[in-house]
């Protein structure tokens, strides 16, 4: 027996917060496995853990706008969530016989379900691994995955409507033609329910789908019911840290404290320097960091690829490569070293794209 937990809509902090609380119980057990419905109540900003929030959104713009600013704790791009969307949340205990043991297994039955419920709008929906559902080869549902203990969590989202100029518009761009020229592209890759279907459809239809397909796809029961009381005091604490500037711009303070002496290719003395790249894998790595006599002094990693432990590694990641010099090998070496010590896994990025976006930072030392 499986958990349907319909919360309808919530503000952006309860969003990205309470799979993470239905986690934690789940993972001890004081929960069953559960299957969370529901949609932001207003337009916020939700930012991937890695990255960096004044690098991809204008802030500015974003506060002038009422939007709520968001680090979620699942890893991926930035973008504007809201009322033109409906969420779903998966979370399984990893012991569980319906929990799949790699990463590729896990998107590839738990996004049957959202798949069957456009299909059953009468759309050709397909799953693109390792986690975007299309629809006429442009993107319907993104989707990302993190595990919490001992439970497993996917995330996604169906379009029902698509608002490109207002999520293209919180987006920091160097220049208006730039962002035309994204939101262009954007029209290009993504799709909407409205788009495909010619009116926006009903969310209560919509979710009654989304259960069907997960009892027909994973041939489970769903059984309504509330938040538990436990639960509810996991996600007071958590939004009670994550509703904070330190949390929200925690990683943007790392950066500026990286680079007070100076911006990119900037000599702050003799044999010091500061220096950025951004390295395009299968996501986005960036890297900052301070250069002294060709070692690395200290470094900042950011991007939209994911991690698993999903907090935590990366900041050890960064540690581990303070004093690595700057020569491919023996740097290819440390960084393989490091993710075999702290046990870390990448997607969307390799060991070797991460000493890639290192030695692409090295080429701008000036």
């Amino acid at each position: 027996m499986w958990r349907l937990l319909d919360v309808g809509p919530v503000d952006g902090y309860t969003m990205t917060n309470l799979y993470e609380a239905v986690g934690r119980a789940v993972s001890e057990g004081s929960s069953p496995d559960t299957v969370i419905l529901n949609h932001p109540e207003r337009p916020f900003v939700n930012v991937g853990y890695h990255q960096l929030m004044e690098k991809e959104i204008d802030v500015d713009y974003a506060r002038e706008m009422g939007f709520d600013l968001v680090r979620r704790t699942i890893g991926g791009g930035a973008i504007l969530d809201g009322p033109w969307e409906q969420d779903y949340f998966v979370v399984v205990h990893r012991r569980s016989p319906e929990c799949p043991s790699s990463i590729p297994e896990f998107y590839a039955k738990f996004l049957r379900p959202p798949v069957h419920a456009l299909r059953g709008y009468g759309l050709d929906a397909r799953l693109r691994p390792p986690n975007d559902i299309l629809v006429g080869g442009r993107k319907i549902s993104g989707n990302g995955a993190i595990t919490i203990d001992e439970a497993n969590v996917l995330a996604g989202d169906l379009l029902l409507q698509l608002p490109i100029e207002l999520m293209m518009r919180i987006i920091k761009a160097p220049s208006e033609k730039f962002r035309d020229k994204l939101a262009e592209s954007m029209a290009q890759w993504l799709t909407s329910m409205e788009d495909e279907l010619g009116a926006p459809p009903d969310r209560e239809e919509v979710k009654r789908r989304l259960a069907e397909g997960f009892e027909e796809e994973l041939e489970i029961r769903l059984e309504p019911g509330p938040i538990t009381p436990k639960e509810k005091g996991y996600l007071e604490e958590l939004l009670r840290e994550r509703r904070s500037e330190e949390w929200i711009f925690g990683k943007d303070l790392d950066y500026r404290r990286l680079t007070s002496a100076g911006g990119r290719g900037a000599k702050v003395r003799g044999g010091v320097a500061v220096c950025e790249a951004v390295h395009k894998a299968d996501k986005l790595v960036r890297v900052t960091m301070v250069v002294i006599d060709d070692r690395i002094d200290g470094i900042s990693i950011s991007g939209d690829f994911f991690t698993q432990p999903y907090m935590g590694a990366i900041s050890r990641l960064e540690e581990a490569l303070a004093g690595a010099p700057l020569e491919e090998d023996a740097l290819k070496g440390r960084i393989r070293e490091a993710f075999a010590r702290i046990g870390l896994k990448t997607f969307g990025a390799t060991p070797d794209d991460f000493a890639a976006a290192i030695l692409k930072a090295k080429e701008n030392l000036p």
